[in-house]
């Protein structure tokens, strides 16, 4: 989704709902307008301050926690975080002082909404291409295939329910729409054969169901599946990024 920070308000402000779900494409916009206009301050005015708040351009406005702002104000600085703790440094604003640090320059945007820039969820739809082997595109192209399993790496994780993809293979394209973005620990939780402890039994099921309907000629069994994707995405690169299953239907 092409979505814009179009305006800051209050965290409370019923005018605008709180953005539901989206997270990586709703990311990229916030971080785009703090780094444009070179904002910087902490989770606690994110949610107190009269302006701390993002409004988007599909008339919602995106809330998170102090250490889910600190996480965003460390992606937008582009802060190190080797050690998982990068969002720490804006986790409150003042929080050098109880560090011992100087006290640095916080910097609030403008308060106000550019109303006039809302438009529906539909229109701020994407196109994002993909390649697939022949057999998987036929199963897609048929409608036998209508989740795909990707890694959620850095391009993915901005895909959104309503967003479009081209399918590639060869000269043959076919187009789907998202209708839904799920997200995994890794292909491990997504494929785990037992329910584990915390999942509800639709949880379970509905897990159980991705994996059937991502399945094609050739590996049509979860482990042949599995093992497929642990060829394309092995050990080791599997850890910079989660298991993402989108369900897709064609256009």
């Amino acid at each position: 989704m092409k979505f814009e920070v179009i305006g800051w308000t209050y965290d409370t402000d019923r005018r605008f709902p709180d953005h539901k779900g989206d997270s990586g494409a709703v990311l990229r916009a916030v971080v785009n307008a703090l780094r444009a206009g070179g904002y910087k301050f902490g989770g606690n005015s994110h949610q107190d301050a009269l302006t701390g708040t993002p409004v988007l351009n599909d008339g919602t406005k995106a809330c998170y926690s102090w250490r889910g702002w600190g996480g965003v104000m460390a992606e937008a600085l582009e802060l190190k975080n080797d050690n998982g703790y990068a969002y720490m440094v804006w986790y409150m604003d003042r929080l050098e002082a109880y560090m011992g640090a100087p006290r640095r320059e916080i910097i609030l945007p403008p308060r106000g909404v550019d109303e006039k820039r809302i438009v529906k969820r539909e229109a701020l739809a994407e196109v994002f291409e993909m390649h697939l082997c022949p057999a998987a595109f036929e199963a897609v192209a048929a409608g036998k295939k209508t989740v795909e399993l990707r890694q959620n790496d850095e391009k993915r994780k901005c895909i959104c329910r309503g967003d479009f993809i081209d399918f590639l293979c060869g000269e043959k394209r076919c187009r789907v729409r998202v209708t839904k973005a799920e997200t995994f620990e890794n292909f491990d939780a997504l494929f785990r054969t037992e329910q584990a402890s915390y999942e509800t039994d639709r949880a379970y099921s509905h897990r159980q169901s991705l994996v059937r309907r991502a399945r094609f000629e050739g590996y049509k069994t979860p482990q042949a599946l599995y093992d497929f994707l642990r060829s394309i995405y092995p050990e080791n690169t599997e850890k910079r990024g989660s298991a993402l299953a989108l369900s897709i239907k064609l256009v």
